[in-house]
């Protein structure tokens, strides 16, 4: 029943969309919108692409460095693979691929690979919600409802500001509280929670460095922007010059509109996105719905290219790859639990900086 569900709401997320999204638009005017696009757009965006990409898989470096030090083209490689099974497989399946190919390939536990993946998350959510806080300061008129969506960007980056915080700062508080969370749960459960936040904060090493923590956050900006970039271009090639900070907008609303589940490749939410930010800055849905196909087809077709490029490499089917990264659980840390317990009871109180 639950795999059953786990299919069907992503195919309803994407239905729900891509309706939203061809509401009212002229298919015919669609049609000539698309044929008239600026199309030497694209030689910049896959500049702008593949920096993109580069700079996360450098910063996946820095961020990794509590594991050993590993080359970007170490990271790069699994971490494209991944990208290219997400597009291409559903339920995110490529974010676990991409930790089972890092573990296997550097001799890592594939616990820790998915929690250093979870920091990357956070930094990235931090980031895009930075972007999207300045665009609607910088709007002087935008839709009263993107205005109040500030208030909740608002709230979540402080939240998440505090909960990484509290990551950093007071390790053992957060170990004492699973302790006592966990009390009654079963052993093999209390193990591997324990091992995952043991996990958890040996990645979180580099934000315990005030300059490299202020360096990953500036990074994970600094990447986004890139980001906006592509969604300017995309906006650009049909409808002409906008601010960037409608741009900033569009890519703050796709970015989250993209982690509702469903179809591989993000079709349906990315669209609905794209229609939703920039319909009420006067742009209408056929542009709207043009710009993010461009936006999607610019990111899929290279990315899977690549990505399965690299899998042909290794002699491996992107099947059976995703058969092998599921079927291989992490596997707690021995002796994960006693550690956390004797860390919830110090002998002297406090917790570490």
């Amino acid at each position: 029943m639950k795999r059953l569900a786990a299919l069907l709401i992503p195919v309803a997320v994407t239905a729900a969309t891509l309706a939203y999204s061809l509401w009212g638009v002229d298919l015919g005017e669609l049609w000539r919108t698309l044929a008239g696009g600026r199309l030497w757009v694209v030689a910049p965006f896959l500049v702008l692409l593949a920096l993109f990409f580069l700079s996360n898989a450098h910063r996946w470096q820095m961020m990794m460095r509590s594991f050993g030090r590993f080359s970007v083209a170490q990271l790069g490689a699994p971490m494209m693979i991944g990208f290219a099974a997400n597009n291409l497989l559903p339920l995110r399946v490529g974010e676990i691929i991409r930790a089972y190919l890092v573990a296997k390939d550097l001799r890592l536990p594939k616990s820790g690979v998915l929690m250093n993946l979870a920091l990357e998350r956070l930094l990235d959510l931090i980031g895009i919600l930075v972007i999207y806080l300045t665009a609607l300061a910088l709007v002087a008129d935008a839709p009263a409802g993107f205005r109040a969506s500030a208030w909740i960007a608002s709230a979540a980056v402080v939240g998440l500001g505090a909960i990484l915080a509290a990551f950093v700062l007071m390790p053992k508080t957060i170990k004492r509280l699973w302790n006592r969370a966990a009390s009654q749960l079963p052993e093999p459960i209390r193990e591997r929670g324990a091992s995952y936040l043991e996990e958890f904060e040996r990645g979180l090493s580099p934000m315990r460095e005030p300059a490299a923590a202020t360096w990953l956050l500036l990074y994970s900006i600094g990447r986004w922007l890139l980001a906006v970039g592509l969604a300017w271009l995309c906006i650009y090639a049909y409808t002409g010059p906008v601010p960037i900070s409608v741009a900033m907008i569009t890519l703050g609303i796709t970015a989250f509109a993209v982690a509702l589940p469903s179809a591989p490749g993000f079709v349906g939410p990315m669209q609905a996105a794209f229609v939703f930010a920039l319909t009420p800055f006067g742009i209408d849905r056929e542009a709207a719905l043009a710009a993010s196909l461009l936006f999607l087809l610019g990111h899929w077709v290279p990315v899977t290219a690549v990505g399965a490029a690299l899998l042909t490499a290794r002699h491996l089917s992107l099947e059976d790859l995703a058969r092998s990264a599921k079927a291989q659980e992490p596997e707690p840390r021995p002796g994960a639990l006693a550690d956390m317990t004797a860390a919830a009871h110090p002998a002297s109180g406090g917790d570490e900086a």
